[in-house]
């Protein structure tokens, strides 16, 4: 066994409140957005392979930017292991309605194995699959954003073969033991995959690169990565998300020189302004 874990810090919550405005073509209307920011260093996990610089400085980057827009409701959860996991999502998706926007961000490891998407929860022992996070929303909310900042290393293929990892999946309604090997983690494809069951136009999901591609974690630990601190200036601008995701893409891939570039898939039937219309063209 990879060994005993440290005791785990509790997750922080970081609450704010203004109003959010979505235009629905083809007239604009008003809708509640609440946000949900997860991030993990792996502080508390024993093994010092799982750390990463930057994933809590990226969403409190993040958070910061969105408390100078018009997002109703902000939640911060640093660190969480997987029964602070579940519980940041149901409190979320319980506090939704049909009227809202969830969105989602989360900076952590994660896996695909057989083309299903995993974040690994900060004590390092259990995996939630995206797949029904992002169901959850969709069946509660008007629209929903996922925002996969998750495609870091894999620090599972750095341990011997004669070490094991215990591994659960969380899914929306129970916690069932469904162990994935060391082995398939260890050998899992690089990045992240496309999700799998996002049909219609009820979601949108943008990851910080492509799939099978590896984001970077950033070169100063506490400072962001490179994709964190992009999107939290871009959402600060009076513009569309849309216009948000791709300016963010563009911006990433040229400050990466190409060796990362992050892409969106889904599609909503509206246009989401999180820092409002804009009047005149942004530079």
């Amino acid at each position: 066994m990879i060994g005993a874990f440290c005791r785990l810090f509790s997750a922080r919550l970081v609450r704010g409140g203004l109003v959010f405005a979505a235009l629905i073509v083809p007239g604009p209307a008003l809708a509640d957005t609440k946000a949900l920011l997860i991030g993990s260093d792996y502080i508390t996990a024993a093994d010092d392979k799982f750390r990463l610089a930057n994933p809590v400085a990226d969403i409190r980057l993040v958070a910061d930017a969105m408390r100078h827009t018009s997002i109703d409701e902000i939640t911060s959860v640093e660190e969480p292991d997987q029964r602070e996991w579940r519980a940041a999502m149901t409190e979320f998706v319980e506090s939704l309605s049909q009227d809202d926007i969830a969105v989602l961000y989360v900076a952590a490891h994660g896996f695909q194995v057989d083309g299903v998407n995993y974040f690994l929860s900060s004590d390092g022992t259990a995996l939630i699959a995206l797949d029904p996070l992002l169901q959850q929303m969709t069946d509660r909310a008007k629209g929903a954003v996922v925002i996969v900042d998750a495609c870091r290393n894999n620090p599972i293929a750095a341990f011997g073969r004669d070490e094991k990892l215990s591994v659960v999946e969380i899914d929306d309604t129970t916690r069932s033991v469904q162990p994935i090997s060391l082995y398939d983690l260890a050998n899992a494809g690089r990045g992240l995959s496309q999700v799998g069951n996002l049909r219609g136009l009820s979601a949108v999901v943008f990851f910080s690169t492509e799939p099978g591609n590896v984001a970077e974690d950033g070169a100063t630990p506490g400072m962001g990565s490179p994709f964190a601190k992009i999107f939290a200036r871009e959402i600060r601008r009076r513009q569309s998300l849309d216009e948000a995701f791709r300016r963010t893409a563009v911006a990433v891939h040229k400050v990466t020189e190409g060796r990362q570039s992050p892409w969106r898939q889904g599609d909503l039937p509206f246009n989401i302004f999180i820092a409002g219309m804009r009047t005149l063209p942004i530079p």
